[in-house]
């Protein structure tokens, strides 16, 4: 099952059912329409590509839920059970590169709900459901960018909201898989330039700023975060609780060596 399917979710889902032999692939998103490159389509027809582009042996689901809502998400989950594999991305950040002091209470939480909540409920349903299969693989995509908490520019309420996901994360993994037998472990990619940051000319700038400094050249790309999915969802990671910065390098700590700049 993949929540969200946006950049990261809709590369993940061209190749997972090949890459995992799987007999189902579900998408859930909170839209009945999807941006797919420059275009939108529905959601549904999306599925059907890529159950078409396959071998036949995967079927494919689209699901329109607000991960928000108790009701909508253990639904989804009643739904679709034996899950063996998850991977949540789904994500709001309402006003990039906006100081604290600017933001609504209505901006914050409501990026807490959607960030935070979202995620909480997405486990807690299945969880309650009995959706998870033996040692299922859940992975939580913590931030779309590896420079929260590192760089300080992208939306306050985003990071705030971020932050709480990455304590769930943290504090709660052996838990989770001790109690639940769910192995949960999070990423954490820096910018993805999208057709949507494309047409906003802040955004826009921010990634070329970051594309500027990439040490390991160029930006994060759907295919980096399918992969870090991939070593996740592996029956050989041994990793519990972990967040895999996947950046290129980008928010590492810079050496000076030599006489520092006058």
């Amino acid at each position: 099952m993949i929540i969200g399917v946006g950049l990261m979710g809709q590369h993940l889902a061209t190749h997972a059912a090949q890459w995992l032999d799987l007999t189902k692939l579900v998408l859930v998103d909170h839209a009945s329409e999807i941006a797919v490159g420059r275009e939108r389509i529905a959601l549904a027809d999306f599925a059907a590509s890529i159950e078409d582009s396959g071998s036949g042996s995967t079927k494919v689901v689209a699901e329109t839920v607000n991960i928000t809502s108790e009701e909508e998400v253990r639904g989804l989950f009643e739904r679709h059970p034996d899950i063996q594999y998850l991977q949540h991305t789904a994500g709001i950040s309402p006003r990039p590169l906006t100081p604290p002091e600017q933001l609504t209470k209505d901006e914050v939480l409501g990026a807490c709900e959607v960030n935070l909540w979202g995620a909480h409920n997405v486990l807690k349903q299945a969880i309650q459901t009995g959706a998870f299969a033996a040692k299922a693989r859940g992975v939580i995509i913590l931030s779309t960018s590896a420079t929260v908490g590192s760089e300080g520019r992208a939306s306050a309420a985003y990071e705030e909201s971020k932050g709480g996901l990455l304590n769930l994360l943290k504090l709660q993994s052996r838990h989770f898989l001790e109690t639940h037998d769910l192995i949960l472990n999070g990423l954490a990619p820096s910018p993805l330039r999208g057709p949507m940051a494309a047409q906003n000319e802040i955004s826009a700038g921010r990634l070329q700023a970051v594309e500027d400094s990439m040490p390991i050249g160029g930006l994060t790309e759907p295919k980096h975060i399918s992969a870090a999915t991939m070593f996740f969802w592996s029956e050989e990671c041994w990793c519990v609780g972990e967040v895999l910065t996947t950046d290129g390098g980008y928010t590492k700590h810079r050496p000076i060596y030599g006489g520092l700049p006058q």
